[in-house]
């Protein structure tokens, strides 16, 4: 059984730029929002959910628990981080009806290993880290686990089809797209030199700008 995950929120009065005052005081703002569900501004203490977020991630639900109101079922589904610190400033949760099936990524896990590839001979050649699905809210995996302990030839690949399930669950991506494959040892540091030879151009940084009832 999947462990349960709850939050406790208060609503929210302090809008606009007055929300510096939570963060300093180490709570951060907030927003509900769902089919049928009114956009819900609230605040909850930030040590709090960093500690669901780092065990729910965003494929787990989270029960919510808002001050006048029935719990609900939720997703942590978007947040905002401040551009330098890389704190989090803002939290989006989506509420969902339990009855409804949704689409969601869910991150793939390597476990196992390939022969060759603890003998030195290859190198694991990951292309997807996460693959779209369909299920129940209470349905979702935390991850998909990718074994690859029977990629013991160069020419075997593990692809979406090729992935074990968890039941009630369906696959969105399609099934020909490839996971991971095998690349020799030799052609992937010849690769990998000829990247770090070509002088990389300066990456350019966009700021993203919280909502204007956000702003800092």
């Amino acid at each position: 059984m999947s462990e349960k995950h709850t939050l406790s929120l208060e609503p929210r009065a302090v809008l606009g730029k007055k929300v510096r005052r939570l963060r300093r005081s180490g709570v951060l703002p907030a927003t509900v929002y769902g089919k049928g569900v009114d956009p819900i501004a609230v605040q909850v203490d930030a040590r709090s959910f960093n500690t669901v977020y780092r065990r729910a991630g965003r494929t787990s639900l989270v029960e919510l628990h808002i001050a006048g109101r029935q719990p609900l079922a939720a997703f942590i589904h978007a947040l905002q981080r401040h551009p330098v610190t890389r704190d989090i400033i803002h939290v989006d949760f989506r509420a969902v009806d339990l009855t409804r099936a949704v689409e969601v990524a869910v991150p793939l896990h390597i476990e196992g290993e390939s022969p060759l590839v603890e003998s030195g001979e290859a190198v694991l050649n990951q292309v997807l880290n996460a693959v779209e699905i369909q299920a129940l809210p209470a349905n979702i995996p935390a991850y998909i686990a990718v074994n690859i302990s029977g990629l013991d030839a160069f020419d075997k690949s593990i692809h979406v089809r090729d992935l074990t399930l968890p039941p009630g669950v369906t696959l969105v991506t399609p099934g020909d797209e490839l996971v991971v494959s095998l690349a020799h040892v030799r052609a992937a540091e010849e690769e990998e030199a000829a990247a770090e030879a070509e002088t990389a151009e300066p990456e350019l940084v966009r700021e993203r700008r919280e909502p204007k009832e956000e702003e800092e």
